[in-house]
């Protein structure tokens, strides 16, 4: 796919829609690919806080030779493989330096809900790396803007949602647990004992204790192997847990709260709310989460 986006050739699209009666969110506004020389009567050099007051981000893939980038105040060589995802307005800078050359696809986005997930992704760093095929994927979309596949509102905006998940599940955080990976022992024993002890007031300090380690080894040590801290696991299976019984059991969110270890009913159904964004109670009766409940692989 990215030998699709070169074979293009050097050139750029851009998605300008009138204003519709129904709001999107989510909008890919423009989209191209480049192959830059150092050129001191064409230079290529962008300034974050001289490009108009209007909010929008920038993906930008490097096939080839490198460009710099100066983010707040870290200088940065933006090499091949990497991307850049960037926002505007915003003090940065990047440019095409003398004797370089730079060859990249770009898509710049923009809508509300682009604009709140982009502030996350940048957690990540304004270069990230990206694994084969999501950079695959974004050369695809790429390539659809530049033959003019994009025709409507709708597909820009489904296409804007798809390029920020995809970015979003590749980069962000989201305490996914490791299940591909054999455990070590130490671990195994760990998470046994959680499972073993759903309803039951397992800290961090009795896991490690299960591990034979120290708490602080063993933290480091299960963050590493399962992609979140002890805490975090807890958590999540006294969680599931009790989504299960609100399921499968009539008996109230009180006595639910006690078998999964909570004896504080309305702190039970604050970190419920938080965890679940909704009540116990109204999970239990809005039926949008009926069937048998995925754990997401956290054992």
């Amino acid at each position: 796919m990215l030998t699709d986006v070169a074979d293009a050739g050097s050139r750029a699209v851009s998605l300008a829609f009138p204003k519709q009666r129904y709001r999107l969110h989510a909008m890919v506004t423009s989209a191209g690919y480049d192959q830059r020389r150092h050129d001191p009567h064409r230079p290529y050099d962008w300034n974050g806080l001289r490009r108009g007051d209007a909010p929008f981000v920038l993906l930008q893939h490097t096939l080839s030779g490198r460009g710099r980038l100066r983010h707040g105040r870290s200088m940065h060589e933006v090499l091949p493989g990497q991307t850049m995802l960037l926002s505007f307005p915003h003090d940065h800078r990047y440019w095409l330096a003398p004797g370089d050359g730079w060859e990249f696809f770009w898509i710049c986005l923009n809508g509300s809900e682009v604009l709140r997930l982009w502030r996350q992704l940048l957690e990540a760093g304004p270069l990230v790396r990206l694994g084969a095929a999501g950079i695959d994927r974004m050369a695809a979309y790429c390539r659809a803007v530049l033959d003019g596949e994009v025709t409507s509102p709708a597909r820009s905006s489904q296409m804007a949602y798809s390029i920020a998940m995809h970015l979003a599940d590749e980069l962000l955080a989201w305490g996914e647990v490791r299940t591909s990976s054999k455990r070590p022992a130490a671990i195994e024993r760990a998470v046994s004992l959680v499972h073993g002890a759903a309803g039951a007031p397992v800290d961090v300090g009795r896991m490690a204790e299960a591990s034979g380690y120290s708490r602080y080894h063993f933290s480091r040590l299960f963050s590493a192997v399962e992609g979140v801290p002890p805490a975090r696991y807890r958590l999540r299976v006294r969680m599931e847990e009790a989504a299960r019984r609100l399921q499968t059991e009539p008996d109230p969110i009180k006595i639910i709260a006690q078998r999964c270890g909570f004896a504080d009913a309305n702190y039970f159904t604050k970190l419920f709310r938080r965890y679940y964004g909704m009540t116990p109670r109204d999970f239990r009766r809005s039926g949008m989460f009926a069937g048998s409940l995925s754990t997401q692989g956290v054992r």
